[in-house]
Formats: C-alpha cells, structure tokens, sequence
C-alpha cells in the first residue's frame, strides 16, 4: 500500500538503526520510570499539598498540551528534509526541564520551605511539566518520523515487540531503584534524586541517535504554512479512511489513559500514601508490563496490531470498574489494578504507534501525526474535567463514564494496517532479517524465533 521505506539500505545499516532507537529505548525506560506520570508525579502533588483536580491539571498538560501541540510542530517538520537534529533539540529540552524540577524542589527544603509556598511549588512544577511535554511532542513527532523511515515495513511488528519486552526490563529495574528510593528518603529529597538521576539517563539515551543514518526525504510542496495546514485537515479526515478510525480509537482509549493517575488519588483517599507504597504501586504496574508483553507478542505475531489493541481496549474499560471495587479491599488487592494498568499501557505502546507508521507514508506522516494530535480532545480536556468532577459528585459516576466510552473504541478496531493481516513469514534458512541482527547485538543470538522477545521519547 505505502511501499517499503528505506529499501536501498543496506542490512548492515539496517541493524545499526535498530540498536541506535534500542538504546534509547533502554535508557529512556530507566528515564521514564523515575518520573512514572501515572504514579510518581501525581503522588509528587500530593506530597505537596495538592488536590485531584490539580492531578488532574498536570495529566491535561502532560498528555493534552503535547498533543494539541503536535498540529503546529508537525506543520512545521513535515517540510524538513531532515529530523535527527529537532529529535536531539526536543530530548535536549526535555533534560534541561527534569534539572529544573530537581533544582526547585531542592532550593525549596534547603530554604525551609519559605522560598515558595506549597502552591506555589506545585505550580511551578506544573510549568516546568508543560515545558518538557511541549518538548516532548518536538521530540516525538520526530522520533516517530525516524522510525518509520529507518527499519524495513515487514520487520516493524516485531520490532516494537522487542522494544517493548527490552524496555519493560529497564522499567522493572527502574522501579525498583525508585521504590527504595521512595521508602529511604522524605519528601522531597526522594523526588530531587529521582528527577536529577532521570535528566541524566536521558541525556546517555539521546547518545543512541548519533549513530542513526537518516535518509533525507522531501515534504510535499503543497502544504507550506499552519494555517494552510489547518484548512486542509476537514477534506483530509474525510478522505483518509484508515486515519480517521485510527483518530476515533486514540480519542476514546485516551478517556481511559486519562484516568489512571486518578488511581493513586482515589487509593490514597482510602488507605493514605507514603513513599513506600507508591514505589510498590509502580513495581506493580512495571510487572504488568512484562508479564503482558509475552501475550501481546502471541497476539501481535497472530493477529497484527489490531490484536493488541483490542487487548488494549478490554484493559482499559476494565480498569476503571475495577478500581472502585478494589479500593474497598485491601492496598495489596488494590495492586491488581497497577498490574492491569502496566498491561494496557504495554499494549498502546506497541500497537498505537506501529499502526499509525503503517497507515502512513514518508511523505505525511510528520502531518498526519499533527492531524492526530489536533483531533485528540479527550486526551486535552478530559483530565481536567474529571479532576473537577471527582471533586464534585466523586470518583464512582467519572470512572464508569470513562469505562463506557472506552469499550466504545471496541467498534473502531478493525482499521487496516498493521492489524489486518499477519506478519510475513520467517525467510529462509541462512538469511539474517533485522530482528536476527537486534538479537545478535543484545547477546542472545541462537534462541528459537519463537522464543525470542522481539517508545518516542
């Protein structure tokens, strides 16, 4: 349908993509988990003195803001021949904000808390946030455009597999690094040492993208400004079959994306919240992950990306459900609810953006991102909505609100792509693919192809 892109690489220059975004991939999961937007950073507010409806501030900016964003960075990347650079000066950015986290919450206990109020730390935090998600979009946008343009369409699939299985590893020693953390050291000091380790993480994660062999590609002539950008996207949503039920499902999954740092603010209501737990609460969610990656690379091999994410739909109209009957049990039943949200989260990080790189070409992708991003209203507003309304009538009628519209998503799960056929067969004996040349630089060559386990920043 789209053609293959990158075929005259060679298979050398292939694998050496492969291991550049893998060892981002390692790095960033170590980044990533220390500053957990589902766990670490709402139980950050808390700690200060915050409420739901602020949690519920911070999650519309770190996953809201980036992609109304992305419209407005993807107009602009979609006419650049070359990416690598505005990769590099989004993580960069995004380093630059995680030290400045670092440095208030410090500045604030060595001032006895008299250099800012309690409100005023959240809020200051909460603009730092929004620095390093509008970074994160630059960043992703990029990122994805990269990918897409530097490993073969056949070995995608199961790329992404791997990624995610190699990720969860880094994830799993990530959380436990924060959950002793978490339990040794008071607040704040816990968080200056998460954020401070995870700006430096990701710095050594960007080192991967120096080695990447980016091919130029030229953006269509046609679209040369935002606002002719804009005007276009009505026709294009119209046109585009395949990118406006992939629209529909990232709208109504992002309903239940939204929900989960709520999670820790309805658990923390009923039993209380200490370093300790949340770093358990995290260890539980990085478990999910793993646990699911061996089911969603079955399903992935079986029934392409449509699979998972209908696993990915079931997850998340489950999820809400369950935590308000769990909370009324005990905080271990409770982890029940962190398992299944690390398996749903694992399920979107595999599915999503593989099919989206599938359903898309070189030439629009970076704008069709951006068509993504600007259509994503749930993701932007919903948040706030729902930290209002929990605030308001509780956190019962929002959660099973959230469950419905996400088992709506149900219907929209047979875009095409990635998800409608399986991957292609194994080649034959003698031939090294991309995955073969992965699994020899990560050290496990000679393990069966059944047997082998094979994010943007």
């Amino acid at each position: 349908m789209h053609g293959d892109e990158g075929a005259g690489r060679t298979m050398h220059e292939d694998a050496r993509n492969a291991t550049a975004f893998l060892w981002h991939a390692w790095f960033l999961a170590l980044a990533t988990t220390l500053t957990d937007l589902n766990t670490i950073l709402p139980a950050l507010i808390v700690h200060a003195g915050g409420t739901s409806f602020e949690v519920g501030i911070l999650t519309a900016i770190m996953i809201g803001t980036p992609i109304l964003g992305q419209l407005i960075f993807a107009s602009y990347l979609h006419l650049k021949p070359r990416k690598k650079g505005f990769l590099l000066l989004g993580i960069n950015l995004r380093i630059l904000a995680l030290i400045l986290v670092a440095v208030l919450l410090w500045g604030v206990e060595i001032s006895s808390r008299q250099a800012f109020s309690g409100g005023a730390t959240r809020g200051l935090v909460m603009l730092i946030m929004l620095i390093f998600a509008i970074a994160g979009t630059f960043a992703g946008i990029a990122y994805t455009d990269l990918l897409g343009r530097s490993l073969p369409k056949a070995r995608r699939p199961m790329f992404f597999v791997v990624r995610q299985v190699l990720t969860s590893v880094g994830f799993l020693i990530s959380a436990l690094i924060a959950r002793k953390v978490l339990a040794c050291y008071t607040y704040p000091w816990n968080y200056v040492w998460l954020f401070s380790t995870a700006s430096g993480l990701l710095l050594v994660a960007s080192f991967g993208f120096w080695a990447l062999k980016e091919e130029a590609v030229a953006g269509s002539a046609a679209q040369l400004t935002f606002a002719r950008v804009l005007r276009s996207l009505p026709a294009r949503f119209r046109a585009d079959r395949e990118l406006r039920r992939y629209i529909y499902l990232v709208n109504l999954t992002g309903f239940g994306l939204t929900l989960m740092p709520f999670y820790v603010t309805l658990v923390k209501e009923r039993h209380g919240l200490t370093g300790e737990q949340v770093g358990t609460y995290l260890l539980a969610n990085i478990v999910g992950m793993i646990v699911s990656n061996f089911l969603w690379a079955r399903v992935v091999r079986r029934h392409g990306f449509r699979g998972v994410i209908r696993g990915c739909v079931i997850c998340g109209a489950l999820l809400p459900v369950l935590a308000l009957v769990l909370v009324h049990s005990s905080t271990a039943a409770y982890l029940i609810v962190f398992v299944l949200m690390g398996a749903a989260l694992s399920a979107r990080r595999i599915a999503f953006p593989g099919l989206l790189i599938e359903i898309t070409t070189a030439e629009n992708r970076a704008l069709h991102m951006g068509m993504v991003g600007a259509t994503s209203f749930s993701t932007a507003i919903f948040p706030i909505l729902a930290g209002g309304l929990i605030a308001t009538v509780g956190y019962a009628p929002v959660f099973i609100l959230g469950s419905l519209l996400v088992a709506w998503a149900f219907r929209f799960t047979g875009v095409h792509g990635g998800g409608t056929r399986r991957p292609p067969p194994a080649p034959r004996k003698g031939r090294h693919t991309l995955s073969d040349a992965v699994l020899l630089r990560l050290g496990h060559a000679g393990k069966d192809r059944e047997d082998r386990p094979l994010p943007p920043p």
